[in-house]
């Protein structure tokens, strides 16, 4: 197994960082145990799941290009080819006809990828960060699966709370967030400033309803086995969010969560503790970093922060 799995992973569709001790980029920690292991020793273990959630941070090459390579590994490892789904938090689940359509036309060679991710996602050059993820999952023969809800459905939930969401989109026996997920949200936003309480209220009852809403498609909307969802980080980390909801939703089945960390948003000396923090625990069950720690004489204060902003960007 063991040689079958590096003869897979130096075969894959998509390269993976060369591993190095002394380098973050491709640096992978196994939270249970705090171990150090390698990108073939990653594809073997989530072989083993149903479910693999991939936390990022948003239009980061490095991090898109990460995501293909461990769809390309588990996919070819496991025989799963023409019998899995990868689910993205950018596609809108009202949108999936069209989204299935225009995938049908991009596997059948008449649109590039950057054509479907400017089609659904609005024309940007940032958008073909995401082309190595669609070119992975054409290759192998997979169906791309959309989760979300769009910023018009979410709007009546940002402006006065859970109450006010269409009950037709609110999924069945829908559940806000842990106590300690409300928490972290609080305090990250109170940190970001420029919301009152009512309004940081408001904002979290949005992302537990997108949390929630995403978990839903991914196990209901899809008969494959084998599923993989890209997702922002904080609808992950730490085990909240949509990776709980996937878990309350789907028992039977395991669930894996895999955090692609930026390593250039730190200094080297935080990020040995970036895989487990004191207060909320495991990030996830692995931490993939890319890219190399900064070395300039700033740093970015808070990524926590940065999360929050981006999925604010995604709200209005």
């Amino acid at each position: 197994m063991k040689n079958l799995t590096l003869f897979l992973m130096m075969n894959s569709l998509i390269t993976l960082p060369a591993f190095a001790a002394e380098s973050w980029n491709g640096r992978i920690i196994r939270a249970s145990d705090q171990t150090q292991i390698s990108q073939a020793q990653l594809v073997t273990e989530l072989s083993a799941a149903n479910h693999i959630v991939m936390g990022e941070k948003h239009y980061t090459p490095a991090v898109q290009n990460a995501q293909a390579g461990i769809i390309s590994g588990v996919v070819q490892l496991t025989g799963q080819q023409n019998n899995f789904t990868t689910a993205w938090e950018f596609l809108h689940a009202s949108q999936q006809k069209m989204v299935q359509a225009l995938f049908a036309r991009f596997v059948a060679g008449e649109i590039t990828a950057k054509d479907f991710l400017d089609y659904t996602q609005g024309p940007s050059e940032q958008n073909v960060t995401y082309a190595p993820v669609l070119e992975v999952t054409k290759t192998l023969g997979g169906n791309i699966l959309a989760t979300n809800l769009t910023r018009q459905e979410k709007s009546p939930v940002v402006k006065n709370g859970i109450g006010a969401v269409d009950p037709a989109l609110l999924p069945p026996d829908f559940e806000m967030g842990s106590e300690g997920y409300h928490q972290r949200f609080v305090d990250i936003m109170g940190q970001a400033g420029h919301a009152t309480p009512a309004q940081i209220e408001n904002y979290y009852a949005a992302q537990c309803l997108t949390d929630d809403v995403i978990a839903w498609h991914v196990v209901t909307d899809s008969t494959h086995s084998l599923k993989f969802l890209v997702v922002g980080s904080f609808h992950t980390d730490y085990f909240d969010g949509t990776v709980a909801r996937i878990k309350i939703r789907a028992p039977g089945l395991k669930t894996a969560s895999v955090t692609i960390v930026d390593a250039s948003d730190y200094e080297e000396k935080d990020l040995e503790m970036v895989a487990r923090d004191q207060k909320y625990g495991d990030l996830a069950d692995y931490v993939y970093f890319v890219n190399e720690p900064s070395t300039a004489e700033y740093r970015i204060l808070n990524t926590q922060t940065k999360k929050v902003k981006q999925f604010l960007e995604q709200l209005f």
